[in-house]
């Protein structure tokens, strides 16, 4: 292909390679081995221990403390190797055979000394056997001379699709979206590739022999270069019906689909494409891969998820302003912090009201052990533990929101209301700065009255801690829409815009604005905070128009030629046409 230079790269891929992060895990064949002292004395394995870690999450009582030990331990540990053989491929049978008659025996007979440990085993909790367990780390494969057969295998299956790498629990969220050969997915923030892969994988399986499904998947990516590394991943399928895009997943353009077959010109009676399922799998700390990157134990602070708790807010619910009336969208993250995980599903409730309902699946994927989500946690700031968002510092209160709290009501929330919180409860931490200040604070301990309680079914969601069945951590939830998302109509549009420049003014009410709980939440927050209302019913329904409910950001044709006298404030999000042939 085109591009001049040596070996045929162009200068914007040297430029990229230049630009990319250190391999920290990678060293040249010529340096010394690094866990020889003697040659390399400076050299000094990642420390796993983090004191802010330890204090935080004992706190948070994710862990029960009667497991605690084996819960670190576990994570010092080398995260081990997992693949999924591709279901929908033809060689798929064969495949599993050959691993549960050949290599199950060999390996067991040639590493495992005595059989009484297995060298590698089905994930009994995937369904059909197709995805797999190794008690081998990366490493061992890669510099192991008696699994060198079996790393080739893997190899080369892997090149040409066959076998996909993938961590076990990220395998678990395309699973509970339940997805069908007709249906339209949405996956958000898809790259590096392997979920919207295993997406496409069950859409084929599901289809009947010999023709093509008739459902696609929509993966997304943020970053250009991501979204490389995901054509190149999902590439391996050879399939149709795959369209990768590039935009932020919080402001994902409106679709409108044109299902007129006859004629390749624009139709303007097109409908909104609406997903029968959407996979939001937002940005996270990632303090759950601490097995696969022990980097992080050094970078890890209470802090992390702070930052990331609005944007993975803004994300779900664009997610579901996206998705259909009865279907289903899973938020996961590759996180254990509850301000990333449960704070966001309660807020994302609340601001939806009674149109999206959390799914109890406890009774799918039996044979996968997880624990259920909490009702009640703590943040943890400037060396203080904050129960309430009361109890926030008014010069914090544009990092620490009161949707990050159990029950995300505000300030004046607070004050209105009978329910308080103990100050004493509130242990100061000796250490103030703008760091964990974690070392010289001793564990306080809070009494559990003193804690707010979520009111919404929390306990539906689920966590996955890597000492129930050796694996890393991650957190899922399961959601359904059952009715459109309440509107935010201009008439409260005017109110919110002088609540923001005058803040001195009385906050609105739950009963006004539905969907903003928080009188504290920032301006482009609040017109940003996607809803939804229904179609005008007098419009009329033609076999090529899908009528259902839209965005107000995406307001219909008949709306957009005969606008109100009102000026409408909201900032439109670009729409994007798709012809289905």
């Amino acid at each position: 292909m085109g591009g001049g230079g040596r070996g045929g790269r162009s200068r914007t891929q040297r430029k990229h390679f230049r630009q990319s992060r250190e391999n920290v895990w990678k060293r040249s064949k010529s340096d010394p081995d690094p866990s020889s002292t003697e040659n390399n004395p400076a050299w000094t394995p990642f420390a796993t221990e983090n004191a802010a870690f330890d204090f935080y999450y004992k706190e948070q009582g994710i862990v029960d403390l009667q497991y605690w030990d084996q819960f670190v331990a576990l994570l010092r540990t080398p995260l081990p190797a997992t693949f999924r053989i591709n279901s929908s491929s033809q060689f798929s049978d064969d495949l599993r055979s050959q691993l549960e008659n050949d290599f199950v025996h060999s390996l067991r007979d040639e590493v495992v000394e005595g059989g009484e440990t297995e060298a590698i085993r089905p994930l009994l909790w995937y369904p059909g056997n197709f995805a797999w367990h190794s008690n081998f780390s990366r490493m061992q494969l890669r510099k192991n001379q008696t699994l060198e057969r079996f790393h080739e295998f893997l190899k080369l299956e892997n090149e040409i699709g066959n076998i996909t790498r993938q961590e076990a629990v990220s395998m678990v969220p395309p699973l509970f979206l339940d997805v069908h050969s007709d249906h339209f997915v949405l996956d958000m923030c898809a790259a590096p590739g392997s979920k919207t892969f295993q997406l496409l994988e069950i859409i084929h399986q599901s289809s009947k022999a010999g023709s093509l499904p008739d459902g696609m998947v929509i993966a997304n990516d943020l970053d250009v270069q991501r979204c490389n590394l995901l054509i190149h991943q999902t590439k391996r399928m050879c399939t149709a019906n795959l369209i990768v895009t590039n935009h932020e997943a919080q402001h994902f353009p409106g679709c409108r689909l044109n299902r007129n077959y006859e004629r390749m010109e624009l139709d303007h009676n097109i409908g909104q494409l609406l997903f029968d399922r959407v996979l939001c799998d937002v940005p996270c700390s990632g303090d759950g891969t601490l097995r696969k990157a022990p980097d992080l134990w050094r970078k890890w602070n209470t802090g992390m998820g702070h930052g990331l708790h609005s944007l993975q807010v803004l994300i779900a619910m664009r997610g579901l302003s996206l998705l259909k009336i009865g279907g289903r969208m899973v938020y996961s993250t590759c996180s254990m912090n509850p301000i990333e995980n449960e704070a966001v599903v309660a807020e994302v409730l609340r601001r939806c009201g009674g149109s999206v309902k959390l799914v109890d699946v406890s009774s799918e994927l039996s044979q996968l052990i997880r624990q259920p989500g909490l009702k009640r946690w703590k943040i943890y700031d400037k060396g203080t533990w904050l129960v309430s968002y009361k109890d926030v510092p008014k010069y914090r209160r544009s990092v620490i929101l009161s949707s990050m709290f159990p029950s995300g009501r505000g300030h004046h929330d607070l004050v209105d209301s009978s329910c308080s919180v103990d100050p004493e409860g509130i242990t100061n931490g000796i250490n103030g700065n703008a760091g964990d200040g974690v070392q010289a604070v001793e564990n306080p301990v809070m009494s559990e009255s003193a804690a707010e309680v979520c009111d919404f079914p929390l306990e539906h969601c689920m966590r996955i801690l890597p000492h129930d069945q050796n694996t890393g951590a991650f957190f899922i939830a399961v959601l359904q829409k059952v009715s459109p998302l309440p509107a935010i109509t201009e008439q409260t549009k005017k109110k919110i815009d002088e609540q923001y420049v005058e803040p001195a003014n009385q906050s609105l009410n739950d009963a006004q604005v539905p969907q903003i709980t928080s009188p504290e939440s920032t301006h482009e927050e609040v017109l940003n905070a996607v809803s939804e209302e229904n179609v005008d019913d007098n419009e009329p329904i033609t076999e090529d128009l899908e009528v259902g409910p839209v965005t107000c950001e995406e307001q219909n044709s008949k709306e957009t030629r005969e606008p109100d006298n009102v000026q409408n404030t909201t900032k439109r999000v670009p729409e994007t046409v798709i012809q289905i042939m």
